[in-house]
């Protein structure tokens, strides 16, 4: 590459021989991120534009995206200087320039106690791997820059793991991140249903480019290591902590939402940790990225948290703490990237907003500035005006026209005032190998029912209709296959090409058929998308909380929900205890544990517990919904005063005793009967009570099923339609007093509380 062994040693100037046993026995890498005392480094690399020659078939487009809300993100929320930040993008990214670019700015710069952290977006690929130690074939994973190998003949021009792993160990600082959002393993195909993969196949040649193995000579000469230390490393392993879009063994994927594409896992990770807060841990974190991942692709791509410990004294335990960061741990929802007319209108980039939400996000909805001197007396409201993609326009909303505030790039938003449409519809897409009849005579199909919009393979799409193959179906429902016995079927499957239980239809069906039988299945999915829109836990003021807890087999506290207003209560009363309880909130995880969605065996017992820490009365409701889309809501009576929470107080659903006339009988929770698969459930928390809702659930629940317990709902559909007006009828004295009209739905962020809660159930 250019860098001869005596340049990189007089440059880098660097004590690394004993990196490896001085390196600390805990990491406070959420921590370190946040300090603003010390320097913080960053290389973020994204490659979109590979030639499309010999294993790669096409380009990507999410990876410039990924690096942009990875930049934003550093910048904005943890405090990264600009200069700090160096970015290679498209034809900057060759292996030369990533290599020597990571020694430049981060070996040569990086301090102990500094921060340094890597990002990689872009195609990976397994390479084989000459082994001295061992005899049995290895492979090591490898990472592809923009001038990679343009044929079989030439010598692999990959950065090969090895590599990165070197450049990791030779830095002075042990507080390391790297986020890795691409793939190895090429499964045969580049697509995930509407989801490009980040893998190519591995290349037909062992040799590789002789400037890559000088360079892992000079780097394991400075670390006084020998290239058989070097060798009985574990494929996958990376010094420091390491954030991975997948198994190394899995895909990972890149989406395309509303104007934009990125990479799934970096998207859903910079989104969740704008919405970081001080008592949230890190694995806590990762755990609800595999949630978001996990419901679009399934269970292929398992978003990981590792933490890969070297040298003496090790210990089996690490410590991810995310309290007292030296930070701004407000909740956000977007930031100010520019400012334009004099002032007068702001540049925001939206990228704390939920994928779902951003969606169907309409104009005309109202943010406030995230700032000590923007008060409650005298707040400074931007309206939006605009939006493409992650990147919207808002203007300067208030009734105080002598205010003297002015807006600012790096300025922080949280979202005010949610426009949504009227009518939200599904958007199914139709697989490309459908051939030309099915795919018009499913069009025509769809057309005959309302709220539902056909889209083409590479637009955002909710849902998929494809054909089932028979290895599909023997896979899904672990059978075994029989020639010929599916041919013909439809099924529905996620964007990410999860079949979708009980959607599977009768051999030799026609598409018009399928639709047909679909139909009911899709409203219902349409419900649960309209539940998920009113999610606003990270923005509302609302002070409530939610628990789901594990009663039987054994008891523990699975997910914790809280409010933005409870988290503003806690940071203002107690921010001394906080600072100087480091340890309250801190999660123990075993050094390269796994962290991902809670799973909850069938034949457990749940219950939720809400609590009520505002001045006021709120009413609730609780909506679950199982793997096969069928939806639950908790009854109790359909008495407005049984939804009703007083202040100060708490709520068990189900109840510890159910008391029948003069007696009683015990409950131990919600038995979990199953089906196996990602189970959701919506706590919806409002002032005002949801009377309209409760009046449907006359014509929508069994009565007769009783009380005090989830009863399926015939028509979630019209109970979540009636949800949303509830939520707009409630937010009228806030609109009236803001001057908001629109013929849309606006909703009082203010107003409501929806906290969400995914979990994997396992037979």
């Amino acid at each position: 590459m250019g860098l001869k062994r005596r340049e990189f040693l007089q440059q880098a100037g660097l004590l690394l021989a004993v990196l490896g046993i001085h390196e600390r026995l805990y990491y406070r890498s959420y921590q370190a991120l946040a300090q603003p005392t010390r320097r913080k480094l960053a290389l973020l690399v994204g490659i979109n534009q590979y030639p499309t020659v010999n294993r790669i078939e096409e380009p990507l487009q999410g990876c410039l995206t990924d690096v942009e809300l990875q930049r934003n993100l550093l910048m904005y929320k943890f405090g990264f200087q600009p200069n700090d930040i160096v970015t290679l993008t498209n034809e900057e990214a060759t292996r030369n320039q990533i290599e020597s670019t990571f020694i430049s700015h981060l070996i040569e710069q990086a301090q102990m106690g500094d921060v340094v952290l890597f990002h990689f977006s872009g195609y990976g690929s397994c390479i084989p791997r000459a082994n001295s130690v061992s005899s049995q074939p290895q492979i090591q994973y490898s990472y592809l820059p923009v001038d990679v190998a343009l044929s079989e003949q030439e010598p692999i021009n990959d950065i090969l793991e090895d590599t990165l792993w070197l450049l990791l160990r030779s830095l002075s600082t042990s507080d390391v991140i790297t986020v890795l959002d691409t793939s190895f393993i090429y499964p045969g195909h580049h697509q995930q249903g509407t989801l490009k993969i980040r893998a190519v196949d591995r290349p037909m040649t062992v040799e590789v480019n002789p400037a890559e193995l000088d360079l892992q000579n000079q780097l394991l000469s400075h670390l006084s290591l020998s290239r058989e230390e070097l060798e009985q490393r574990k494929p996958g392993q990376l010094p420091g902590l390491v954030l991975a879009a997948s198994k190394p063994s899995q895909v990972a994927t890149e989406g395309r939402w509303d104007g934009f594409n990125a990479g799934l896992f970096t998207y859903s990770l910079t989104q969740t940790l704008w919405g970081a807060s001080s008592p949230d841990s890190l694995p806590a974190q990762i755990s609800r990225v595999a949630g978001e991942v996990e419901q679009i692709v399934g269970p292929c791509q398992q978003p990981q948290l590792r933490r890969t410990l070297t040298g003496s004294n090790v210990k089996t335990e690490l410590e991810f703490s995310l309290g007292n960061l030296g930070v701004n741990f407000h909740p956000v929802d977007g930031v100010i990237t520019g400012v334009e007319e004099n002032g007068k209108t702001a540049k925001i980039l939206l990228t704390g907003l939920p994928a779902f939400v951003l969606d169907s996000y309409s104009l005309n909805s109202i943010f406030t500035i995230i700032s000590e001197s923007n008060t409650l007396e005298n707040p400074l409201y931007l309206q939006m005006r605009s939006r493409t993609g992650l990147n919207a326009k808002a203007q300067i909303k208030t009734s105080d026209l002598t205010s003297s505030f002015e807006l600012q790039t790096g300025q922080q938003v949280q979202e005010v005032i949610r426009i949504l449409p009227r009518q939200i519809n599904l958007k199914i897409a139709l697989d490309p190998k459908l051939n030309r009849i099915e795919r018009v005579d499913a069009t025509s199909a769809f057309s005959g029912f309302s709220r539902m919009t056909i889209v083409t393979s590479d637009q955002p799409a909710d849902y998929l209709l494809s054909r089932v193959t028979d290895t599909t179906i023997a896979q899904t429902l672990n059978t075994p296959l029989s020639p010929g016995l599916f041919q013909g079927r439809y099924g529905l499957f996620s964007k990410g090409s999860v079949l979708l239980p009980d959607t599977v239809g009768e051999g030799g069906e026609a598409v018009k058929v399928a639709v047909h039988r679909l139909i009911p299945q899709l409203k219902t999915r349409l419900a649960i998308k309209l539940l998920r829109l009113t999610e606003n836990e990270r923005s509302s003021q609302l002070k409530v909380k939610a628990t789901l807890n594990l009663l039987a087999p054994q008891s523990q506290v699975l997910i914790k929900r809280e409010t933005n207003g409870i988290l503003n209560q806690v940071n203002r009363e107690n921010i001394q205890t906080v600072n100087s309880k480091s340890s309250s909130n801190q999660s123990i995880v075993s050094a390269s544990e796994n962290i991902g969605i809670v799973t909850v065996s069938v034949g457990s017992r749940l219950q939720y517990q809400l609590q009520n820490q505002g001045e006021f009365p709120v009413y609730f409701l609780l909506f679950y919904c199982n793997s096969e889309g069928q939806t639950y809501i908790f009854n109790s009576g359909f008495d407005p005063q049984q939804q009703e929470i007083a202040p100060g107080k708490s709520l068990s659903l189900p109840p510890a005793t159910v008391y029948s006339g003069n007696s009683s009988t015990e409950i131990i929770g919600e038995l979990v009967k199953g089906p196996a698969g990602l189970a959701e459930t919506h706590v919806i928390l409002s002032q005002n009570p949801f009377i309209t809702t409760l009046t449907n659930l006359d014509r929508n629940v069994k009565k007769k099923e009783g009380i005090l317990k989830f009863n399926l709902v015939s028509n979630p559909l019209d109970l979540a339609d009636s949800v949303l007006q509830d939520l707009n009828r409630g937010s009228q004295p806030t609109l009236e007093k803001m001057g908001v009209i629109t013929d849309d739905l606006a909703l009082d962020i203010n107003s409501w509380a929806t906290l969400n809660f995914v979990y994997r159930v396992v037979g």
